[in-house]
C-alpha cells in the first residue's frame, strides 16, 4: 500500500511516503532511496535534518515555522519523487489530527481532504499523541508523549503498554507530572519534551527524550494503515482534534 501522511500538529511540517513492496523495504526496492537519480531534486529547505529514509519510508521535516501551508504541497512532491511515485500512485492519505497547533491541524487536514476529493484516494486521520506513543512502544511501561499548548500547558496523553489510558489532555505542568507520579516508570516524548527537562530530579522512575523538532512519520503511517484496514476511511466531514477552544472562541465568549 503506497501511503502518504502528513503532521503539522507543531512548529515542524513534516512529510511522510511509504511505497508498497517495501517491507521494511527501501523506497527503491534495493536499499536506496531515490535521491541522486535523474529527475530526483535535491532537499530544497536546507534543514540540519534534511530528508532521509527510516525503515523504508521517505521522510521530510521542516522547522516550517508560520509557513506550514507555503511549504506543504513543495514538501508532498518532494517525497512522491523521492519515493518513484505520482499522487495518482497512493492507496491512502494519512493526517495527524491533533491536538496540536490550531492552524497547523486545519492546514494539514485540508491538504489531505483535498487531495482525496480531487484524486478520489481515501484518507485516515490519527491522534497525533497516539502517533508519537506508537514509536516508543515497548521503550517503557508507560509512555506520555506531550506537544506545547503554549501559556505553560500541555497536549498529552497515557498510554500504558502501548493502550491509551487517558483522555486527550491540556494540562499546565504541575497537573502534568501527578499523572507520572502515580507510575513506578514513565517516559515522556514528544515536540514538546524538552521543555519538562529538569523536572526528572527526584523522580528515579522519569526519563525524557529529547525529542527535538522530530515528527512521528513512521508511527503516523503504521497507525493509519491498520486504523484504514480495521474501521475504513475517516468522515469526510472530520475536523482536527480539538481539546480545547481557540483564542476567538474564548474571547468571543
Amino acid at each position: 500500500m503506497n501511503v502518504l501522511g502528513l503532521d503539522c500538529s507543531a512548529d515542524t511540517l513534516c512529510a511522510a511516503v511509504r511505497r508498497s513492496g517495501s517491507p521494511s523495504g527501501s523506497p527503491s526496492g534495493d536499499g536506496s532511496a531515490a535521491q541522486g537519480k535523474p529527475g530526483i531534486p535535491k532537499h530544497p529547505f536546507r534543514e540540519p535534518r534534511g530528508h532521509e529514509t527510516r525503515d523504508g519510508t521517505i521522510v521530510l521535516e521542516i522547522a516550517a515555522g508560520l509557513r506550514h501551508a507555503q511549504r506543504i504541497l513543495p514538501a508532498v512532491d518532494l517525497c512522491l519523487r523521492e519515493a518513484g511515485l505520482e499522487l495518482r500512485d497512493l492507496d491512502l492519505l494519512a493526517c495527524a489530527a491533533g491536538p496540536g497547533s490550531f492552524t497547523g491541524l486545519r492546514i494539514a487536514l485540508s491538504t489531505v481532504k483535498g487531495l482525496s476529493s480531487a484524486l478520489g484516494i481515501p484518507f485516515v486521520t490519527v491522534p497525533t499523541p497516539d502517533c508519537l506513543a506508537a514509536e516508543w512502544e515497548g521503550a517503557c511501561p508507560v509512555v506520555i508523549p506531550v506537544l506545547d499548548a503554549q501559556r505553560g500547558r500541555f497536549y498529552a496523553a497515557v498510554y500504558e503498554r502501548g493502550r491509551r489510558t487517558s483522555g486527550y489532555l491540556d494540562l499546565p505542568l504541575t497537573e502534568l507530572l501527578r499523572y507520572a507520579d502515580a507510575f513506578p516508570e514513565v517516559l515522556f516524548t514528544g515536540p514538546a519534551a524538552d521543555l519538562l527537562v529538569g523536572s526528572e530530579e527526584g523522580r528515579p522512575g522519569l526519563r525524557i527524550v529529547r525529542y527535538g523538532r522530530g515528527s512521528p512519520a513512521r508511527g503516523l503511517l503504521d497507525l493509519a494503515v491498520e486504523r484504514f484496514r480495521t474501521e475504513g476511511p475517516s468522515d469526510p466531514e472530520c475536523g482536527p482534534l480539538y481539546v480545547r477552544k481557540s483564542d476567538a472562541e474564548t474571547a468571543k465568549e
